[in-house]
């Protein structure tokens, strides 16, 4: 808010120091006169023959020319009826040399010198500017000027009262210290804001502001006045360094805060060429060469410019109640494009150039900083709520799942208290026919025929109940393999006897002969190769047989599994092991979806894979291969 009123009451003030800052003596348009020195050789005498042959034009408005390597020479002629003291200022500060000839009434010759190339020591005055203190006698005087830079060619030339000048002095640097107090306010409030959050963008928007503070100090003279008053070189340096860090920095911060990248790919490559020149121009600065580049940089910014208004619409579209930043932003941005525009086309000479052009440039920080920088703030306290929110949601996911934990714990128990329960009358009801069996010491046809079943049963609900234990935890890692060797034709036949008539009925076995020892766990693939028959059974008819193919090659064993069921939809041969995804939804199949999915995993574990023979037009194939011998299972 500090920062706001600051802002408000330069703007509020900009219009009174205007108007205090014009000058008394007026200058009237064509007064002055201009020729352009390109040999850069001519003296006082050789300039004085020009206007004399009528090389001098008269002068519109200020002088701007762009960056030319050209000396200019201006000539003024001012009648003076009475003697007075006149201060003729000349603007802006960054001109490199300047020489004023002063020719009076009588003939005499005054020479002075000026510019940033002098200490402040130097000048006649210490004073951001240029500035030359003339007494002057009645009569007609002659000035002419001779100016030459390494920077853009303009100059703003302005005749003063003394006592005025010092009051538009005062009201001056009242009204700069307004200003560089509103950005010193602002990069220490975001400089503590990167303390805080860490977020990289606060700490670019730090560099951005203290570059261009550092760029418009210099511009307007009061690095050479305060900084570096002895060092000339050094400030006219730090001024060319400035400008084009300011500018590479620049362009990085808008590629961030715009996310150029992401929205605007166009844009965003043509702000790092434009970042890589400005780059370039500062490697160029302390080598001489800032005014070779320069000029192609400010006409690349220019171009950069010309692509405002895309970024400016997309924020301004995404902007609503709840998201105010964007519009904010979107007006700083053009606000900001408008004004830094007609500041790089005044330096550039495409629009004629004026004190309006310096105050255009400074103003497009104003706009960053109060609209730019608010919105900015609302962005990321919006995108920290967000956080929040989203902290909270996971907070609360997490007391879910452990919820969910602590259920199924204790399912898991109660499936375990019944297992075991149930287990346990199995055990006597199986120790139980044994002891029948003893007992009948010539047991007829029948009484074994019930003995059989007894004990397929009893087995089949033992296998049962191991697999309603893997179904609930879903977890086969839990398992312990207990290695034995492993014959696959018993194994096969003993699986369908578990399955009992008349599901055994339906499997017709083929196998080779010879075929090799397996060593690995008989329950767990007992199990696997069980749920492979059980669901070739179930999702056929009744009346169908299901053809199990036992061969060996390559050092394995391969079970290929078939059926004349309704087959495997094309494009789910992978998903159907997965967990829970089940082969039909049709005909009240019972199961969780799991069977599949744990015998996949069971033959992994044991070296082995578990697949289905793709492109069949009817009925499903199951190919399980498990290594012979020289492989062991995972332990």
């Amino acid at each position: 808010m500090r920062a706001f009123l600051l802002g408000l009451l330069l703007l509020l003030l900009s219009p009174l120091l205007r108007a205090e800052a014009l000058p008394v003596i007026t200058l009237d348009q064509g007064q002055i006169t201009v020729l352009r020195d390109k040999s850069k050789q001519l003296t006082l005498d050789q300039a004085r023959a020009a206007h004399a042959e009528g090389q001098f034009k008269p002068l519109a408005g200020n002088l701007g020319l762009g960056y030319i390597p050209d000396a200019v020479w201006l000539r003024l002629s001012i009648t003076q009826e009475h003697p007075a003291a006149r201060w003729l200022e000349v603007m802006p500060p960054y001109l490199d040399d300047i020489r004023l000839f002063h020719i009076r009434p009588d003939g005499q010759i005054d020479e002075r010198r000026a510019g940033d190339r002098l200490p402040q020591s130097a000048k006649e005055e210490n004073y951001r500017g240029n500035l030359f203190k003339l007494a002057w006698q009645p009569g007609e005087h002659e000035i002419y000027l001779r100016l030459q830079s390494t920077s853009t060619m303009a100059a703003i030339v302005k005749l003063w009262q003394p006592d005025r000048f010092e009051r538009h002095l005062r009201l001056g640097y009242f009204a700069y210290g307004l200003y560089f107090s509103l950005i010193l306010t602002v990069l220490l409030f975001n400089t503590v804001n990167w303390l805080i959050s860490r977020r990289r963008i606060f700490l670019v928007y730090v560099g951005y502001l203290f570059l261009n503070a550092l760029q418009w100090l210099g511009i307007n003279g009061f690095v050479a006045e305060f900084i570096f008053p002895a060092q000339p070189l050094l400030a006219n340096l730090t001024l060319g360094m400035s400008l084009s860090l300011a500018a590479a920095m620049a362009f990085g911060f808008f590629i961030m805060v715009l996310e150029l990248k992401q929205h605007h790919p166009v844009v965003y490559r043509i702000s790092l060429a434009g970042m890589a020149l400005c780059l370039v121009t500062a490697l160029a600065t302390p080598f001489g060469y800032y005014g070779v580049f320069a000029p192609w940089m400010l006409g690349f910014g220019v171009l950069t410019l010309c692509s405002v208004p895309w970024p400016a619409l997309r924020l301004w579209r995404m902007g609503d109640t709840s998201n105010l930043w964007a519009r904010l932003l979107a007006i700083a941005y053009l606000i900001y494009g408008v004004l830094i525009a007609i500041n790089i086309l005044g330096v550039l000479a495409v629009l004629p150039f004026s004190e309006t052009i310096n105050l255009a440039g400074m103003s497009s920080n104003i706009a960053h900083i109060l609209l730019l920088h608010f919105a900015i703030l609302l962005h990321y306290r919006r995108i920290e709520a967000d956080h929040a929110g989203a902290l909270e949601k996971s907070a609360l996911a997490i007391r879910q799942a452990d919820l969910e934990k602590s259920y199924r714990q204790e399912q898991d128990k109660l499936l375990a208290m019944i297992t075991h329960e149930i287990r346990t009358p199995i055990a006597v009801i199986d120790a139980a026919t044994q002891t029948l069996e003893a007992l009948d010491d010539i047991p007829s046809a029948d009484r074994e025929e019930r003995y059989d079943r007894i004990h397929r049963s009893v087995n089949r609900l033992s296998v049962l109940l191991d697999l309603a234990t893997a179904q609930t935890r879903s977890e086969i890692a839990d398992w312990q393999l207990t290695q034995g060797r492993i014959e696959p034709a018993a194994l096969t036949d003993e699986v369908i006897k578990l399955l009992g008539n008349p599901l055994a009925q339906r499997i017709q076995v083929t196998a080779v002969e010879a075929l090799p020892t397996l060593i690995g766990d008989d329950r767990m693939l007992r199990f696997a190769l069980l749920n492979l028959l059980d669901n070739a059974c179930k999702y056929s008819s009744p009346e169908s047989p299901v053809r199990v193919h036992i061969e060996a090659a390559g050092g394995s064993v391969t079970w290929r599994v078939e059926d004349n069921g309704p087959g495997i939809l094309p494009g789910m041969e992978e998903k159907i092991f997965e967990k829970y995804v089940r082969l039909g939804e049709s005909g009240n199949k019972a199961g969780l979806g799991l069977g599949l999915y744990l015998a996949r995993h069971i033959v992994a574990r044991h070296g082995g894979t578990l697949t289905v023979e793709t492109g069949r037009t009817k009925g499903a194939c199951f190919i399980c291969c498990l290594p012979a011998t020289n492989k062991k299972a995972q332990p």
